[in-house]
Parts: C-alpha cells; sequence; structure tokens
C-alpha cells in the first residue's frame, strides 16, 4: 500500500454531522468514502473500527444503556475497536445529574471488561488527526485493507442473556454476569428490580437498598431506580 493515499470509511448516518472532519481527512491526504457500515462510525482496517460520540450524548448512552450495547457490537464485530468522545468532558456533566464517578465507571468498563480504548479529543481536527494516525498505523504500516464486515450477533445463550442485561442503564458486561449468577435467570433479575425496596434517609441525602438485589457486587439504589424505569415506563416514541 505504499504510495497510495490512505483510506478512510465514514458511515452515511455520521456523515451529515461529520463534515468538518470528513474535510479535516481529506485535507490531511485521506481519500474518505461515505458507505453503510453496521457497527461503527468510521473503518480504517479489516480489524480497526471507531465509534466517534459527542461528549453529551456519551454521557446520556451511559444512562440510556446504549453504550455497552454498542461495545458489544463492536467488539462482536471488530478486532480492533475504538472508541473516541469529542469535547470537553466536564462541560456535559453540567447537564446530567450523572456523578464524574459514574462516568469513570463507565470508561473503565469500556477498557477492562470490554477491551476497547477511549481516547478523548478536544474537537473535531483532532477527532481527524487521530483517524489518520490509525489509518497509517493500520495502512502504511501493517498492510492491512480496509474491509467492512458484517454484524456477527453473539452465538451462544449465555452471550445473549449478557446482551440483554447490559440493555439496562449502568449495566456493563461483568455486572450483567454478576447479576445473572446471583439470581440465575434474566426474568428474575427483571422481577427482582421491579420489587426491589429503596428507602430514602430522613435528610433525604442517602439511599438504602433492600432485598437479594442488595447482595449483588456492584448493585446499588442508583442502578436499581434507573432500571426500574426502563423496565416499567410506558412507551412512548418521544421518551428521553
Amino acid at each position: 500500500m505504499s504510495g497510495r493515499p490512505l483510506r478512510v470509511l465514514v458511515d452515511s448516518r455520521e456523515a451529515p454531522s461529520a463534515r468538518a472532519i470528513m474535510r479535516h481527512l481529506r485535507t490531511l491526504g485521506c481519500e474518505v468514502e461515505v458507505s453503510n457500515l453496521q457497527v461503527c462510525d468510521y473503518l480504517v482496517s479489516e480489524r480497526c473500527a471507531v465509534e466517534r460520540k459527542e461528549v453529551r450524548d456519551f454521557v446520556k448512552s451511559i444512562v440510556d444503556g446504549r453504550l455497552f450495547r454498542q461495545a458489544a457490537e463492536l467488539k462482536d464485530t471488530y478486532e480492533a475497536p475504538i472508541i473516541v468522545v469529542q469535547g470537553y468532558l466536564p462541560a456535559a456533566l453540567r447537564f446530567t445529574r450523572m456523578s464524574p464517578m459514574s462516568v469513570w465507571g463507565a470508561m473503565t468498563s469500556l477498557a477492562l471488561d470490554f477491551r476497547i480504548p477511549v481516547i478523548n479529543t478536544p474537537n473535531s481536527l483532532s477527532t481527524a488527526q487521530l483517524i489518520q494516525r490509525l489509518a497509517h498505523h493500520e495502512q502504511a504500516r501493517k498492510r492491512r485493507p480496509v474491509q467492512p464486515r458484517p454484524f456477527k450477533k453473539t452465538e451462544t445463550l449465555a452471550d445473549r442473556q449478557v446482551y440483554l442485561l447490559c440493555g439496562l442503564p449502568r449495566v456493563g458486561a461483568s455486572l450483567a454476569e454478576e447479576l445473572l449468577k446471583s439470581l440465575g435467570t434474566t426474568m428474575r433479575v427483571f422481577e427482582e428490580i421491579c420489587r426491589a425496596e429503596v428507602s430514602t434517609s430522613r435528610t433525604g441525602k442517602t439511599k438504602t437498598l433492600r432485598g437479594p438485589l442488595s447482595m449483588v457486587r456492584g448493585v446499588g439504589p442508583t442502578i436499581v431506580e434507573e432500571a426500574r424505569k426502563v423496565l416499567t415506563t410506558p412507551y412512548r416514541a418521544n421518551n428521553v
């Protein structure tokens, strides 16, 4: 591939919001192609896929559970996925009740449970520069082709059970496994979430969880309350 321009595939759903990134990539000498990528925003080789999130969407995806579902799909499909969080993360926390520790916890789960690096970039130029260097490493140095892969769905029943629980807010793969080991089935997990008792102290500052879920490592009142909201709120297309 020596002498050839670096190729970067951009998902068609990402392209409308990534015009600046695409422009910077072309300025950096990359050939940019818009394609239908199933599970990532950018592809720089057959093994390296990039999922990009603006900081506010990153925080929101932790709360609604999308982040871990997407992480599972990325890891199932590509050998070396990367998540790029673009923007100033502390600013995004001003618009949510989520604590910084919860955000660091989600990043820890991505790094240790999913083996997916999370890289923070300040702006579209830095994101483009990072993608260009990834493409250079994969194509110019390692001679790897740019080849999309179809999404490989989870194959075992255990995978599907973990994947299902990862759709709940703040539940990563490790916590999903802890819940299943402790309670046995996904149905039992859902039932215990719905019937769990959460009490608040007189000052209103402390919450206590009672019931079988209180014995599961990593489960606290906040996780239960947010998961119960997902399970019991009637569906509306504009639910947030």
